[in-house]
């Protein structure tokens, strides 16, 4: 991935909770290049909530520090989760919890921008990357759902209602209604909490090229 902003985003302002001085001046640094779309705005613990977009928070650092594991509350801003532990039950947990997106320490300038912007943008991103290839799948874990069932439920997860989905993909909400329940059925949940659940750890809110053994879909492309 190689696209460091958009071009058509306002300008906008990262605060950073409860971090190091030197995760915070080197979060600065990676931004610093690109401040004409993103900047990180000084945040002092004693001092007034500053004014920003979003608010990066590590949920490992929040968690020994407030003994719970849950999405702080203290600005009135959208809430970022931004850790090294990347695994499934990390992101599902925070995003569960009303987390605006998930991104990752591993990811590099260009990709963690992108993502920051697409997040205050009002997209659900999450990016897990950790630098790592993803194992070799075998046949029996290839990709259960059909190109539209997995461009249904990236809505779904996306947060769109169903009439939404059927204006945005020309379909009739019977057909929107169908292809949900064969997702539903296909990957063994009954709920849309559920099915939201199983697309961020199935990478279907992944954004940027990471390889999942399914098709490209709309909003947070997938590789096929």
């Amino acid at each position: 991935m190689d696209r460091p902003s958009n071009p058509g985003a306002r300008h906008v302002k990262v605060a950073i909770m409860d971090e190091s001085e030197l995760v915070v001046h080197g979060l600065r640094a990676m931004l610093e290049p690109h401040s004409t779309v993103i900047t990180v705005v000084p945040r002092r613990p004693d001092g007034p909530t500053p004014l920003c977009d979003l608010t990066l928070y590590d949920p490992s650092a929040h968690r020994r520090k407030a003994g719970v594991r849950a999405v702080p509350q203290r600005f009135p801003t959208r809430m970022v989760a931004f850790g090294w532990d990347c695994s499934p039950e990390a992101v599902s947990t925070e995003m569960s919890r009303g987390a605006a997106g998930f991104v990752s320490k591993w990811l590099p300038a260009r990709r963690l921008i992108w993502n920051l912007l697409q997040i205050a943008d009002g997209r659900v991103v999450v990016d897990a990357w950790t630098g790592q290839p993803e194992p070799a799948r075998t046949a029996a874990e290839k990709w259960p759902l059909t190109h539209r069932e997995t461009e249904v439920l990236s809505m779904i997860a996306s947060g769109l209602a169903n009439r939404d989905i059927a204006e945005q993909t020309n379909l009739s909400i019977n057909s929107v209604k169908s292809y949900i329940r064969g997702a539903y059925a296909k990957i063994e949940v009954t709920s849309r909490s559920q099915a939201v659940l199983w697309a961020i750890q199935h990478g279907l809110l992944v954004s940027g090229d990471s390889d999942v053994d399914g098709p490209r879909v709309h909003r947070q492309p997938i590789r096929a």
